[in-house]
């Protein structure tokens, strides 16, 4: 690295040119990342048990902090919200987690990501 914004570029990995140009950006690896964690979390669901495994704690804290945070500061009309609030944060603390590995790239600085 010989800049400390270099971590902000999106460099090109691929690109195909059908009719058009479509890229595949080096900032949409953390974006894999994200989606199939998502997609794995589901199937956790068999193994949750009376007495809770590590990752079943792990999920149910999340859950219950959410729950919690939406109780305290919408109240109990928010709990419409509850399945978009809680994909949103546990997508903004995936890609935060994924940005602190070393060499990663800052997903939730891209603008684009964002919007």
């Amino acid at each position: 690295m010989f800049s400390p914004l270099e971590q902000f570029d999106a460099i090109r990995l691929m690109m195909f040119n059908i009719k058009f140009n479509i890229s595949f950006l080096s900032t949409l690896i953390p974006l894999i990342i994200l989606i199939i964690i998502f997609m794995v979390i589901p199937s956790f669901k068999r193994m949750f048990t009376i007495i809770p495994t590590t990752t079943q704690s792990i999920l149910e804290l999340n859950i219950e902090f959410i729950f919690n945070l939406i109780k305290q500061q919408i109240g109990k009309k928010g709990y419409v919200l509850f399945p978009f609030i809680f994909t949103l944060f546990n997508f903004i603390l995936g890609s935060n987690l994924l940005s602190l590995i070393p060499f990663g790239i800052a997903l939730t600085s891209h603008l684009i990501i964002i919007l």
